[in-house]
């Protein structure tokens, strides 16, 4: 499992899952812009919130399935249930560091910002060392899902809540 070869996947993954993303929810990855370049750095910890959540949850339920099923294949679409909630978090969270970056130097543009992503997230997955590429993958990826993550999370909360407290 070569550097270049994690690259490439990654690019793939990001793009296409990016894409869906963009191509059937374009408002809400632009409102995903918004509240995650609000307040970046929040962002960036609701983010790792975010992935430890996927992993205590995708690991939970994988667990649960091979100790339910004996089928290689059932275990194989549990594997693949889990990968694609990882990479569909992955596409977010780089095309909206992406179109950030492209609003940066000039207008939003969400579809080059995927592209900028995509090779963000790949150039990641260069790094010789994979924990290394793991953990600035993670923080890219943190930072674009964050806001989202944020909003939802204190959704319910409301100003007369707020107040109260």
């Amino acid at each position: 499992d070569a550097p270049p070869t994690r690259a490439i996947g990654a690019f793939v993954f990001v793009a296409l899952f990016g894409g869906v993303l963009l191509w059937r929810f374009d408002g809400f990855v632009d409102r995903a812009i918004d509240s995650s370049m609000e307040r970046p750095a929040v962002s960036t910890a609701y983010g790792v919130t975010a992935h430890l959540c996927v992993l205590f949850f995708g690991v939970y339920f994988f667990g649960q399935v091979t100790r339910l099923s004996a089928s290689g294949l059932v275990v194989a679409g549990a594997g693949a249930a889990v990968a694609i909630a990882v990479v569909a978090l992955a596409g977010l969270g780089l095309t909206v560091v992406g179109a950030r970056l492209t609003e940066l130097v000039g207008e939003r543009r969400p579809w080059y910002g995927l592209l900028v992503g995509a090779v963000l997230g790949a150039a990641a997955w260069l790094l010789p060392v994979v924990a290394a590429g793991l953990v600035v993958w993670t923080l890219l990826v943190s930072v674009g899902i964050g806001g989202p993550t944020r909003e939802w999370i204190h959704a319910s909360r409301t100003p007369a809540t707020e107040t109260d407290a």
